[in-house]
């Protein structure tokens, strides 16, 4: 009675195998789609990575720089040529002149309380301890 039975299906088994394979063919572009999606990742970041090394080894060179030319200020010509070009300040036996231009609006300045300022309350573009100390005057003692 056993060779009686037949089984019939609705694929043939061709279509079975061809329908196997392409079930794998798509998992295996599914697999390869993501693969490459994350290797682009890869790529991406290892490019950021170049480019943040890139940048860290220019911020150390500029430190570097900036770290001789701190050292070379410690020289003692270097102390002296700051010395005089940032406060006005002289060596030696030498003098310092300050040339200062009046204008007609410079004579005509007024203090806080409406008195005229005296000629020697002007301040001088060259003369810094000259101008702190107008100020002083001024400003903080009168206060």
């Amino acid at each position: 009675m056993d060779d009686n039975i037949k089984i019939v299906s609705r694929f043939s088994g061709k279509a079975k195998i061809n329908i196997s394979i392409a079930i794998f063919l798509i998992f295996i572009v599914i697999i390869v789609l993501t693969s490459i999606n994350q290797v682009k990742n890869i790529v991406e970041k290892r490019e950021k990575i170049v480019e943040l090394e890139e940048k860290l080894n220019w911020h150390r060179n500029e430190n570097i720089n900036l770290l001789a030319l701190e050292k070379s200020l410690y020289g003692e010509e270097a102390i002296e040529l700051e010395a005089r070009k940032q406060f006005n300040m002289t060596a030696g036996d030498e003098t310092n002149f300050s040339v200062v231009l009046k204008d007609d609006e410079s004579e005509q300045n007024y203090k806080n309380d409406g008195t005229q300022a005296s000629c020697d309350d002007i301040y001088s573009n060259t003369d810094l301890w000259g101008n702190i100390k107008i100020f002083y005057n001024e400003e903080i003692k009168s206060n």
